[in-house]
């Protein structure tokens, strides 16, 4: 345990003490933010005042300032998903650069099993997702009072912090099995920009998932991306719906939420908070079981 906590910190202190890296590492979760600011949240928004419009006794002032909020945290919710992704990476850049150098081999021959390696390099890396995601929350807060919405409540601020740990917990996982199959870092890179590119768009952020084709929503399902956003976005928006929506048929909540990916089907059935909550970590603990398995059966000169 001891080796676990003196690797753990070593590769904390190697990450943040490169600004730059942190910098560009929060880069995309930037251009999203100004994205969302400037572009993304008008186009979702017309969609769901196209709905209201039609239903008659509707306050249209009200209906926009409630669907700007519910666009706007929908927004976030995505935002929190690519940071995890984002911040993961570049911690792991690191790892390719130990490899490099081979400061990798003789952390590898050190008296430590290789699950402990995995957990320990995995571990560095959620932290830093699960501290940059709350930054990422605080900023998007910030923006949000500007605008003039109301902060989460307590019970929410825990529940949106529990999510951004499975997330983060996640993406740290799934990019330590990546990071160990990366032999330079232009590979690394190109992994980022990959990853980044599906994360955004698999998990429903630059489109709704009610948009797009049947067969590519069936793949999109089969990556964890939409789940964490699906998740974040049934704990941050159900205050507002619950206004929005009230007084209206179930039917038309129903519909908004399946078209906007807040919520989700398997098999036929709807999935519950929790049932996203234990698909993710049931990747991330796959993938943790995999990184175990590739340093094991890795060839020497890795070892």
């Amino acid at each position: 345990m001891k080796q676990f906590w003196a690797l753990s910190k070593r590769n904390l202190k190697i990450y943040f003490r490169d600004y730059s890296a942190v910098f560009f590492s929060f880069l995309s979760v930037i251009i999203v933010i100004a994205l969302m600011v400037f572009f993304l949240g008008n186009v979702a928004g017309n969609s769901i005042l196209e709905y209201l419009t039609l239903i008659p006794g509707r306050d249209p002032a009200a209906d926009k300032e409630a669907v700007n909020r519910i666009v706007y945290l929908w927004t976030v919710a995505g935002i929190l998903t690519i940071s995890a992704a984002s911040i993961t990476h570049a911690f792991y850049a690191n790892m390719i650069k130990d490899r490099r150098d081979n400061k990798l081999n003789s952390i590898l021959v050190m008296p430590i099993g290789r699950n402990q390696v995995v957990l320990a390099f995995v571990f560095g890396a959620w932290l830093a997702g699960v501290i940059m995601g709350m930054l990422t929350l605080a900023i998007t807060e910030i923006i949000g009072v500007i605008k003039g919405f109301p902060l989460f409540s307590l019970t929410e601020h825990l529940q949106i912090l529990l999510l951004i740990c499975v997330n983060s917990f996640v993406y740290s996982a799934v990019m330590f099995f990546f990071a160990l199959l990366c032999k330079s870092e232009s590979a690394w890179g190109a992994v980022g920009i990959i990853i980044g590119t599906l994360s955004g768009f698999f998990g429903g952020i630059y489109l709704t998932i009610g948009s797009l084709n049947v067969n590519i929503v069936r793949v999109i399902k089969c990556l964890p991306f939409i789940y964490g956003t699906s998740a974040f976005r049934e704990v941050m928006l159900k205050s507002c719906e619950d206004d929005l929506f009230a007084g209206l048929p179930g039917q038309i909540r129903e519909g908004v939420d399946a078209a906007m990916g807040t919520s989700l089907t398997l098999f036929e059935k709807e999935l519950s908070g929790g049932s996203k909550i234990g698909i993710l970590i049931l990747t991330g603990v796959l993938f943790c079981i995999l990184s175990v398995l590739v340093l094991k059966v890795g060839k020497k000169k890795d070892r």
